[in-house]
């Protein structure tokens, strides 16, 4: 069955944690900038002030959802115990990680201290949301492409981790995150192909398919030192077709009724653009020149967009969200 609620996130006890994924869009749409100003020498202040709105925005979420926790723990607990809002509760320490890593241009003392709190909060959740999903009795149904979300976090680690702590951290990081995409990705397309589609609402949620080999690449790059090679080309091309298949199927995007899924698009096309600058970065090819340019164009497009409908919503003082 599918369903969809659409609630007064006023209201601190339906303040869903599905609200991370606008951190998530915002920040990786900020690190893009901050790549741009490195690599193609876009100006300074357009990455400053994204990341501005970026921090107020984050400080806003995170302290109302903690109030939830305080003050509505029931409501929490249910989302913890959720098939799909489970796996959201990791856009928490995504949320941080990727704030980590946006300010590393900016602040590189106040980014590794954002690490040292999102790294292990990262662990924490990633243990919860796999216990979870181990001792539930869960359907294949359950499954969608948000389950990405816990194991994604785990290879955004190594991005400051390498500065920050010593490489094995990095790498046991890293090959958690590696390892469960491989078993994720199995599980998903056994799903999406053999068994009853995902709901129209859950579809944006399939850009999530971007990310795992995107932020494997650029995690790859900085544990390497910047060394191209087999694997990270294959990473690279992985994320590359993944992006085109999809554009090949726009058709089955719906665009009438707003979701908070809709930012399921920003952080995965934020993740292919960050790494087609790192590409561009090695290769200085106009080929790579160009797909970075149109990049960043279409991201932008897509997260003016979607914050737009964003703050539609919250004016109208509905955030819809989709269930299973």
């Amino acid at each position: 069955m599918q369903t969809s609620i659409c609630t007064d996130v006023r209201s601190l006890e339906y303040f869903p944690v599905q609200l991370f994924a606008i951190i998530m869009g915002l920040s990786g749409f900020a690190i893009v900038f901050a790549k741009a100003y490195h690599i193609l020498d876009f100006s300074y202040w357009f990455y400053a002030f994204i990341l501005f709105i970026d921090t107020l925005l984050f400080l806003v979420i995170f302290t109302s959802y903690m109030l939830k926790i305080a003050i509505h723990p029931k409501a929490v607990k249910q989302e913890i115990n959720h098939p799909i809002k489970s796996s959201f509760m990791a856009s928490i320490s995504v949320s941080f990680l990727l704030i980590s890593i946006a300010y590393y241009d900016f602040a590189p003392t106040l980014s590794i201290i954002l690490w040292f709190i999102a790294a292990p909060l990262q662990l924490f959740f990633t243990l919860l949301v796999i216990k979870y999903w181990i001792h539930n009795d869960l359907e294949v149904v359950h499954s969608n492409p948000a389950w990405f979300i816990p194991i994604v976090g785990n290879v955004l680690v190594p991005v400051v981790g390498v500065e920050a702590a010593p490489i094995y951290v990095s790498l046991f990081f890293f090959s958690l995150g590696m390892f469960f995409w491989i078993v994720l990705f199995t599980i998903m397309m056994n799903r999406i192909i053999f068994h009853n589609p995902l709901a129209k609402k859950l579809i944006p949620t399939f850009f999530i398919f971007i990310a795992p080999p995107a932020v494997g690449f650029i995690s790859y790059l900085k544990i390497t030192d910047g060394s191209i090679d087999m694997f990270s080309i294959f990473l690279y091309s992985i994320a590359l077709f993944t992006l085109l298949l999809l554009l090949f199927m726009l058709r089955m995007y719906d665009v009438k009724m707003f979701f908070i899924s809709w930012w399921a698009y920003t952080f995965p096309l934020a993740a292919i653009t960050i790494a087609t600058l790192l590409m561009h970065n090695i290769y200085h090819s106009t080929f790579t020149y160009l797909a970075s340019l149109s990049l960043i164009a279409f991201l932008t497009i897509v997260v003016g967009y979607v914050a737009l409908r964003t703050i539609q919503a919250f004016k109208a003082q509905k955030i819809c969200i989709s269930e299973e």
